[in-house]
């Protein structure tokens, strides 16, 4: 992996920082780990990080932005973005989050399909 401890650390602390959301601990963790893998240069790494900051942000903002999620998702929802703000970059990252009216609690983030498909990752 070509992301250095430093630049992962500050990509947590970024993340766990933010009010007004909640998220596991460990799950921010291996969210964050993840996105390293999926973007290994690190200035990749370091856009993508400061653009799911900045969709958090927006859902705090705006809540129920994305698409509301059925079946074993039911009452979450998935915000779509992109990961490099560029024309005609593909719309690659995804928020998992629930609105619990005081918070927004976020069940998991990344890219759609790196490493693998965010939506089997985070089924229980």
């Amino acid at each position: 992996m070509a992301i250095s401890d430093e630049l992962l650390q500050f990509g947590i602390d970024q993340l766990a920082g933010l009010a007004g959301i909640s998220m596991d601990a460990n799950r921010l963790v291996d969210d964050v780990v993840l996105g390293a893998y999926a973007f290994d240069d690190p200035q990749l790494f370091s856009t993508a990080i400061a653009n799911i900051i900045s969709a958090i942000n927006l859902i705090l903002r705006q809540r129920n932005i994305g698409t509301a999620l059925g079946n074993n998702k039911a009452g979450w929802w998935s915000c779509h973005f992109q990961s490099q703000r560029s024309q005609r970059h593909s719309v690659d990252m995804r928020i998992i989050y629930q609105d619990t009216g005081t918070t927004i609690r976020i069940m998991g983030f990344g890219h759609r399909w790196l490493p693998q498909n965010i939506y089997t990752r985070l089924s229980p």
